[in-house]
């Protein structure tokens, strides 16, 4: 019963490790894209829909690579 405790945290550690790290992989990012880009000035005072749809597959995007390298 131990190892399998053991192998649990184990799993809940780098799950939770590799999480922070996509979170902030994608703070790091939306902040170059609002400062190249005033992204959400474009997305809330403009309105635009291709603004909202660019960032949303940028954080997706991210989730997901981060995703592959932790299960491969």
């Amino acid at each position: 019963m131990t190892l399998d405790v053991e192998r649990f945290v184990a799993a809940l550690a780098s799950t939770v490790l590799w999480s922070l790290v996509s979170i902030i992989i994608v703070i790091v990012v939306f902040e170059v894209l609002e400062r190249r880009f005033k992204l959400m000035e474009e997305i809330f005072q403009e309105n635009s829909v291709a603004a909202a749809i660019l960032a949303g597959s940028f954080v997706i995007g991210i989730f997901y690579a981060v995703t592959q390298i932790v299960v491969h």
